[in-house]
C-alpha cells in the first residue's frame, strides 16, 4: 500500500479490496427465524446465529429496524454473542435504526460480534451497545469503572490465519470497555463511516480505545500468517471524550491507511502509533480537534504487559487538519524516518506546540502551515527526549525543517537539542521569537540571512 522513505513523497496507496455486496444470494430475515425487534422481549441471539449458520457465501443476514437483545453467547465461543461467516453480509437498516444490545458486562475477552480467520464478510448498518448503566471512563490512571463487553467488533485470526477482505461500515459502537472496533493480525480489513464513543474505562492496560489495528507483538515477518497490513480506517467519527485513544495502531502493523476521520476531543493522544514498531503507515486527511494531548503521536511511553517506546520507520503524516490540541504532531522515543508534510496545525489558548520532535532521528517536517493564539505557543520544537525508564532517551538527529509557513501571535522554531538539524526555506511571520537555537546544537546548514 505504501512505498516510501523519509524525504520522498510516497506513492498514493491503492485501497485494499473489500467484499462485494450480496446481490444474487439468499436474504435471511432474522425476524422470520424468531428474533423480536422490540426491546426487552427475550434473547434474540439464537435466531441471528441460526441465520448466520444457514447462510452460504453470497447470502446476507438482514436485521430490520429495532432493538435485538443478545443475552446468550455462541455455543462454540462462550465469550462472543455472534460470529461472522465467510462470504456473508450482515446488514441492518442503518445505525440509527438497528441496535444490537448485549448483556455482557465485564467478562474477559467478551465480544459482541467476532470474525476469526473470516474472509469476504461484512457488517453494516447497525449500532452495537450494551445494557451497561454505570458511569463512563474519564481517568486514564484508573482501571475503572468498566462494564459492558470488552470489544464491540473484533476481527482477528483463527489458528494463525488472519481475516481477509472484511468490511465494517456504518456501524456505531458504544458502552464497551477495551476496544470499540479492533482488527488484529489481519489484512484488507476496511472500517468505514463508523461512529465510536463512550467507553466505560479509559485506564491503563488497553481500555477505552476507539478503533484499533494491531499486529502481533515482536512479529515483523512481512510474509507470515500473522502479518498485519493493508487495512483502512476511513471516514469515521470518534467522540473522544470517553476514549483513551480514538484511533490506535500498535505492534508491527504496517502499510495501513488512516484517512479522513473526524476526532473530537480525547483523553490521551488521539491518533496514536503506540510505540511497538508500527511502520510505513499513512495518516492523511484527518481532522482532530480539542484534545488535551497530541492529535497525532508516534511513539508511546506507556505499557504494562508490553512496554512501549518507538514506533517504526517510514510513517507518513500529511494533509491533516489539527486544531486546538495540546500538540499537533508529536514524535518521540527514537521513532525514525517520519515524514510530516502539508498539515494544517492551529493552536488555541492552552495549546503548546504545533509539531514537536524529541528523539526523532531522520524526521522531515516540510510544507506545513502552523499558527496559534498566543506567545505561549511554539510552531515547531526540537528538544531532548528524557525517555521512559531508560527507553528512548536521546536527541533528534538528521532532521530537516523546510518550507513551512509559520504565522500569528506565536513563536516560530525552537531547537533546544539535536545534531544535524537543517532549517531552510521556512516562511516565519510571527509576533514572538522567530528562531531560537540553543548553544551546542549542531546545525547542518547556517541560519537563514
Amino acid at each position: 500500500m505504501l512505498t516510501a522513505c523519509t524525504g520522498d513523497t510516497p506513492a498514493e496507496p491503492e485501497p485494499p479490496s473489500t467484499p462485494e455486496e450480496a446481490t444474487a444470494g439468499t436474504a435471511y430475515d432474522v425476524t422470520d427465524l424468531g428474533a423480536d425487534p422490540e426491546p426487552g422481549t427475550g434473547d434474540d441471539a439464537p435466531a441471528i446465529r441460526e441465520a448466520l449458520a444457514a447462510a452460504e457465501p453470497g447470502d446476507e443476514v438482514v436485521l430490520p429496524a429495532g432493538v435485538y437483545d443478545l443475552r446468550s453467547a455462541d455455543p462454540d465461543e462462550e465469550d462472543a454473542n455472534l460470529l461472522l461467516a465467510a462470504g456473508v453480509q450482515v446488514r441492518g437498516a442503518g445505525r440509527e435504526a438497528t441496535v444490537l444490545r448485549t448483556w455482557f458486562d465485564g467478562e474477559d475477552d467478551s465480544a459482541v460480534v467476532r470474525g476469526s480467520g473470516v474472509r469476504d464478510a461484512s457488517l453494516r448498518g447497525l449500532t452495537i451497545t450494551s445494557a451497561h448503566e454505570g458511569p463512563l471512563g474519564t481517568d486514564p490512571d484508573e482501571e475503572g469503572p468498566g462494564g459492558g463487553p470488552m470489544y464491540g467488533v473484533q476481527i482477528g485470526a483463527d489458528d494463525g490465519q488472519g481475516s481477509r477482505r472484511v468490511l465494517v461500515e456504518d456501524v456505531a459502537v458504544e458502552l464497551f470497555q477495551r476496544h470499540g472496533i479492533t482488527v488484529k493480525a489481519s489484512r484488507e480489513v476496511t472500517v468505514r463511516a463508523c461512529h465510536v464513543a463512550d467507553a466505560t474505562s479509559v485506564g491503563p492496560g488497553g481500555a477505552g480505545y476507539g478503533i484499533v489495528v494491531e499486529g502481533t507483538p515482536d512479529d515483523r515477518d512481512p510474509g507470515g500468517p500473522d502479518d498485519s497490513r493493508d487495512n483502512v480506517v476511513a471516514d469515521n467519527h470518534l467522540d473522544g471524550r470517553h476514549l483513551r485513544h480514538s484511533i490506535l495502531l500498535q505492534f508491527p502493523t504496517h502499510h495501513n491507511l488512516v484517512a479522513d476521520n473526524v476526532v473530537e476531543g480525547g483523553v490521551l493522544d488521539a491518533i496514536d502509533l503506540h510505540g511497538e514498531g508500527e511502520h510505513r503507515n499513512e495518516i492523511r486527511g484527518n481532522t482532530v480537534t480539542g484534545v488535551d494531548a497530541a492529535a497525532v503521536a508516534l511513539g508511546n511511553s506507556g505499557g504494562t504487559k508490553h512496554q512501549h517506546d518507538a514506533s517504526g520507520e517510514g510513517n507518513w503524516v500529511h494533509d491533516n487538519r489539527l486544531v486546538g490540541n495540546r500538540q499537533g504532531v508529536l514524535v518521540i522515543l527514537g521513532t525514525p524516518d517520519t515524514l510530516i508534510e502539508d498539515n494544517e496545525v492551529v493552536g488555541r489558548p492552552g495549546s503548546e506546540v504545533g509539531i514537536e520532535l524529541r528523539n526523532a532521528p531522520g524526521t522531515t517536517v516540510r510544507e506545513n502551515a502552523v499558527t496559534g493564539a498566543d506567545r505561549d505557543f511554539w510552531a515547531i520544537v526540537v528538544t531532548e527526549d528524557d525517555g521512559t525508564d531508560g527507553r528512548g532517551a536521546g536527541v533528534a538527529t538528521d532532521v530537516l525543517i523546510a518550507d513551512n509557513r509559520l504565522s500569528g501571535p506565536v513563536n516560530g522554531i525552537a531547537v533546544d537539542a539535536g545534531r544535524g538539524i537543517e532549517i531552510t526555506g521556512n516562511s516565519v511571520d510571527v509576533e514572538g521569537v522567530p528562531l531560537r537555537v540553543a548553544p551546542g546544537v549542531e546545525r547542518s546548514s547556517p541560519p537563514p540571512a
